[in-house]
């Protein structure tokens, strides 16, 4: 785990190594680097073979929450495509954006296609309930009155 300026960015690199223990002082020492550079970015580069796990989501999530306390740009390269759906599984897509800074912007959802007519028509009628005959209730001469 390191934390480093470079060209008006500070970079995070997020190891194999870096657990649970570490995310306060990683936290800490990115804030601290922002705080010397103004208007820098910061960059979370995840590095091959990091495992993909929820730790690895808690860090990313606490990094992006520090960039947005200052107003900074938020970053991630380098992220394997494990990281994009377990960033979805647990529902931060949008609070979290994921994405390679060589990788082109996801598409935009254009306009839904129109749905075909078929001409058919849905048409249904509730069912109709039916006398039953031959069934005639019964008391007992020990049941009590309701």
């Amino acid at each position: 785990m390191e934390v480093r300026i470079a060209s008006g960015a500070v970079v995070v690199e997020i190891g194999a190594a870096l657990g649970r223990a570490d995310v306060a002082g990683l936290c800490d020492r990115a804030d601290e680097c922002l705080g010397r550079v103004p208007e820098a970015r910061l960059v979370c580069a995840v590095q091959p073979g990091r495992r993909v796990d929820l730790v690895l989501v808690d860090i990313l999530a606490r990094l992006r929450l520090l960039a947005r306390r200052r107003g900074r740009a938020y970053q991630v390269r380098d992220a394997p495509a494990a990281l994009r759906d377990l960033v979805g599984l647990v529902g931060l897509r949008d609070a979290l954006p994921i994405g390679d800074a060589h990788a082109p912007p996801p598409p935009r959802p254009g306009p839904r296609p129109r749905p075909v007519d078929s001409g058919l028509e849905f048409a249904w009628k509730a069912e109709e309930r039916e006398q039953v005959f031959g069934v005639e209730e019964g008391v007992e001469a020990d049941d009590p009155p309701l």
